[in-house]
């Protein structure tokens, strides 16, 4: 839940609680708009609590975020405002944990999860025996998966690049031992000088931070862009491609798995250290990355989850297109 910014706001457990809060609560003096404050006064210009017909809302700030209707239905509206106030907000009031995700705000009820997103509205009501909360619309989830036969088809068509790196992994690897701890892990240990003998600069090893980025993602807190991404990943795609000069296939391999070391090293490929150290491990499972979200619109599938199930979003981010 974070940091709590909401405060000082009562639980409302029914149409009659919210009821009672609204008749009994006095309005602030002064306004040319009656506002009646929800929970302390001092407070009122956040939230507040209203009667609109025969229905109590409870807003924050501008929205009617919750509202209780008389027939005991509770009726959930984010109005596009995924915020940690929000979240916050229906926690504090329904007990009901909320948090976000991909813009997207996700409620866990019953140990099951449901999204609310943009203008959408999500009705719940308290059932007969336990008083737990019952969603009464829950909409379809959908997920991005790898569909393992073009995955397959993937890997063969780079397979000489697959069994290059896996061969210069083992060879490459070494145990390191962690300074603070005293621990030890399987790595790859790169010089600077290393990737400036084969590169001439940093600068050329730059121009390749973007091959992993594709679709709404950032780069040192800056949002990437279409041409980024596709010189990026292109530049990448050449140096690893099978149909390629034998006397350049060695050369150019080597220096995509200095480029995958210098990635795992840091995100922007910009090593100002002496030397770079990454765990072995990873290096294999970053070119799927890089090569799975080039090839994204063979290799994902889209899948209906089952119901209370939201996706964990390790895709859906490639496919939301550049606008």
């Amino acid at each position: 839940m974070g940091y709590a910014t909401i405060q000082r706001v009562p639980r409302v457990h029914s149409y009659a609680d919210a009821l009672r809060i609204h008749d009994n609560t006095k309005p602030l003096r002064g306004r040319a708009i009656e506002i009646k404050p929800l929970g302390d006064r001092r407070d009122a210009d956040t939230y507040h609590i209203r009667k609109q017909g025969d229905a109590i809302e409870l807003v924050l700030y501008l929205t009617p975020v919750i509202t209780f209707t008389p027939d005991n239905e509770v009726v959930l509206f984010v109005d596009g405002y995924n915020s940690v106030a929000t979240h916050q907000f229906i926690h504090q009031v329904l007990n009901i944990p909320a948090s976000g995700v991909r813009r997207t705000t996700v409620l866990t009820i019953n140990n099951s999860k449901y999204t609310l997103a943009d203008k959408d509205k999500l009705r719940l009501r308290r059932d007969d025996e336990g008083g737990n909360w019952c969603v009464l619309n829950p909409t379809q989830q959908w997920a991005w998966r790898l569909d393992r036969k073009a995955v397959t088809n993937v890997r063969t068509k780079y397979g000489e690049f697959y069994k290059y790196l896996k061969g210069f992994v083992n060879l490459r690897t070494e145990s390191i031992t962690q300074r603070w701890n005293s621990s030890t892990y399987d790595g790859i240990h790169v010089q600077q000088s290393e990737f400036k003998s084969v590169f001439g600069s940093m600068v050329s090893i730059r121009s390749y931070a973007y091959m992993n980025k594709r679709g709404k993602q950032s780069l040192d807190w800056t949002a990437v862009k279409p041409e980024q991404y596709a010189a990026s990943s292109n530049a990448f795609d050449c140096l690893i491609r099978p149909e390629q000069p034998e006397e350049d296939k060695h050369t150019n391999f080597y220096k995509a798995a200095l480029l995958l070391i210098a990635k795992l090293e840091t995100d922007a490929m910009d090593i100002r250290v002496d030397s770079a150290t990454v765990r072995a491990k990873h290096i294999v499972p970053l070119l799927d990355e890089v090569l799975f979200q080039m090839y994204a619109h063979h290799v994902l599938v889209r899948k209906a989850l089952p119901q209370g199930k939201v996706s964990t979003g390790t895709y859906e981010r490639w496919m939301l297109e550049w606008e």
